[in-house]
Order: structure tokens, then sequence, then C-alpha cells
């Protein structure tokens, strides 16, 4: 019996692939600046040239050595400055460059984009809008370059969708030093992280527990700092995601995110980061998404079945309509809730209703283009299988997809006095 690749309708992904990555709906475009665009384009070049060629190694071994070579390029370029301040060197972009980064790695590969973001975003992002002068110079500037690599430490044992009700890991003040003890779990980049945005109770006796959160600058080789082991993760193959303990650990007081008036003060910090980083999740969700799409549009052109291309069944016509209408709806929640944080809006609802959205058009997406592939779909001579992997976790972290609705419904409620 002749192997199924000697078949003339037998499409190889890699001959496929080609065409797959270029501007195919020039009306998302339109969505965007004139300069937005441009740094999209410059970014996708670059990520095809630089990136792509690490990828199929990256996921084959779970190799993160790897992934943080592609992290350290993208320093090397410059491609980590965009969304830092001015003042200590970045490009002063905001949320909506974030969004654009994060779909045009996501397109290519999750565990770069993960371990991309868990430093030069989630991680970055509340010390740029909270940190003092001295923390910025410090402890972002060799995030910046690629020199160093950050994570953030919310999820415990007990805290998972209940982060803040969950805490239970302690920093209580000694003289001009906290002591931690504490676990966190979950942590992206944890254990080869040089930095960690903790979150830890400096008040556990607060009448009401989110009174009493602070946020530190962990340095990594603190000692009492353990890295208990790495998690094995069905997706984003590459990406390091560690069980973390702390014993006994001694951070300066000068590490207290926002200097001594934020001391109690971290829940107002950990919202505006995790607005932050909902937003720039959908990126992610919108990159799979896309790149999942794309396959399914380009395979059903060129598949012959019953003496027609797959195009021109009803059945897949309509799958891919509504699988296009799905993905530039969640760009379009997205989008708004980028600008209108960039903007200094609050976003909550905008942004969880983006989160759940985007998240499960993703899962959508993907598991059409799958049937759409048919059995070639489900083997690994296309990458929708890994796609698959990596988009269940998208209804899963930064708040599940049923977290994210109590909260958009709680805004809306809230935005009507009732």
């Amino acid at each position: 019996m002749a192997p199924e690749d000697s078949s003339p309708d037998f499409i190889n992904y890699e001959d496929l692939n080609h065409e797959i990555g270029e501007s195919m709906f020039p009306g998302s475009l339109y969505l965007y600046t004139e300069e937005e665009n441009e740094f999209r384009l410059k970014l996708r070049k670059f990520i095809q040239d630089q990136i792509a060629p690490l990828v199929p190694q990256i996921e084959k071994e779970a190799n993160f050595d790897l992934c943080l070579e592609a992290y350290r390029r993208l320093g090397k370029a410059g491609y980590l400055t965009f969304s830092f301040p001015k003042s200590i060197g970045g490009q002063g972009k905001g949320y909506v460059y974030r969004t654009i980064f994060g779909e045009e790695l996501a397109a290519v590969n999750s565990a770069v984009v993960v371990t991309y973001g868990a430093s030069a975003n989630l991680y970055a992002a509340p010390i740029i809008h909270f940190g003092t002068e001295e923390q910025k110079e410090k402890y972002l500037k060799p995030i910046m370059s690629g020199e160093k690599l950050g994570a953030i430490g919310i999820t415990e044992p007990s805290a998972g969708s209940d982060a803040i009700g969950g805490m239970k890991t302690t920093a209580i003040k000694k003289g001009d030093v906290y002591i931690i003890n504490g676990e966190k779990r979950y942590i992206t980049n944890g254990s080869r992280a040089d930095y960690i945005l903790l979150y830890a109770l400096t008040n556990p006796n607060a009448p009401r527990k989110h009174q009493g959160i602070s946020a530190f600058i962990f340095p990594t080789d603190t000692p009492g700092f353990e890295r208990v082991k790495d998690f094995e993760l069905a997706g984003r193959r590459g990406s390091v995601n560690s069980y973390l303990r702390f014993k006994n650990c001694e951070v300066p007081a000068e590490n207290l995110v926002g200097g001594p008036e934020m001391e109690n003060k971290g829940l107002k910090i950990m919202m505006h980061g995790l607005d932050g980083e909902r937003c720039f999740t959908c990126s992610q969700y919108v990159g799979i998404a896309r790149t999942a799409f794309e396959i399914a549009v380009k395979y059903a052109n060129k598949r012959i079945q019953f003496g027609k291309r797959l195009r021109d069944f009803e059945g897949i016509s309509f799958k891919i309509a509504e699988m296009y209408a799905k993905l530039e709806a969640g760009r379009l929640l997205m989008l708004r809730a980028a600008r209108m944080l960039d903007d200094g809006l609050n976003a909550t609802k905008e942004v969880a209703a983006a989160k759940f959205t985007c998240a499960n058009n993703q899962m959508e997406i993907v598991i059409e283009a799958m049937q759409i592939l048919g059995g070639i779909g489900y083997t690994k001579e296309y990458p929708l299988e890994q796609l698959l992997r990596d988009s269940k976790i998208s209804q899963i972290s930064a708040g599940t997809v049923e977290i994210l609705k109590f909260l958009c419904q709680r805004e809306i409620y809230r935005a009507l006095k009732l």
C-alpha cells in the first residue's frame, strides 16, 4: 500500500506554510494606525527570520534554553523595549503594541510568547506603573535588554481563582527587611527567573484580606528561596512553569513596589496588572486562532474530495465564515480594551469580556480547523494538535472563563448602580 504522502491529494504542511502568515485580511489592518501596522510587519519579518527557525526544536524537546535564546534575540534586536518608559531607555508604547507583539509571537509559538509575557509584561508592567524611579532603573533595565528574566508570583496551593482570599504567603517587616514565607505554584518562568514580582500578606490580621497585601520585587538569588519543581505541561512545550517555596527569605524594604506608601495596597497594583495581563493574553489567543484559521482556509482551498475543493462544500464554507467572524470579533474586543487601558480608563469589564470571548473562540476555531483537515489534522504532520494543546490553558490561566464572566456581569451592575 502506497504511503499517504504519495497521494496526489496529500498536502504537505511545508508546502502550505509559506503561504501562511501574510496579511490575508487587510480589514484587520484597518483597525490599527499606520505606525502600528509598520511595527507589526517589521516584527513579523524578524520573527519569521530569527524566531521561527528555533520553534521545531523548542516544541519537540520542550527546550527552555532555546526558548530563552529566542527571548534574548528579541532583546538584542530592541523588541523588548517598546513598552518600557522613555525615561529608562524604552519606547513608551502601550497596551495596543503589546497585543500586536503577543499576536505575532503566538502565531509562531506559544512557549516563546508566554516566556516573554511573564517577564517583559506581567513582571514589568506593575513596576512601570507603580514602581519608584530607583526600582525602574535597577529592576527593569536588565529585563529590557533580555539579560534578565522576570516572573509574577500570585497563584498558590490555596489561591487559584480565589487569588486574594486564598493567599497565605506572608511578608513580615523586621527592621529594614521583610521576612517572606510561603509557596507559589504554576509560576511561568519561575525556576529560571532572576526576579519575581511577588504578592504576599504584609498584614495578615487586616479586617479584610485585600487590605493587607503588598507587592515586592524578589531577587531569586535570595537565601531560602527553593525551586521545588517544574510542572510538565500538556501544551506550551518549552516554557517553564514552576512550584516555588520561600523559607525565611529576607527582602530589603526598598523592594516594596511603590515604596512605603504602597504597603498593604498591593490589591491596586494586582488589579491594574491583571487587567493588563488579561488584555495581553487575548493577543495570544488571537495569534493562535489566526494560525489555525489560515491553515484551514488554505487547506480547504487545495484539498480535493468527491471531485471538488473542500471550500466548495457548504458545510465547510460556513465553518470558514464563522471562524473568521469569531477571530475578528475577539480582536475587536481586545483592541477596544487595549485602547482604553492606554487612555488610563477603567477597563475591567471590557477586558473580562475580551478575555473569555477570545479564549472560547480560540478553542472553537482550532477544533474546527482540525475538523476541516480531518485525519491529517489529528497527526503531527500539521501543527493543529499542538495548537489544540496550547489553547486549552487559555480558558484556565489569568482567570478562568467562569471568573471572567462573573467579573464582567459584576462591573455591568456596578456601572448601573444596581
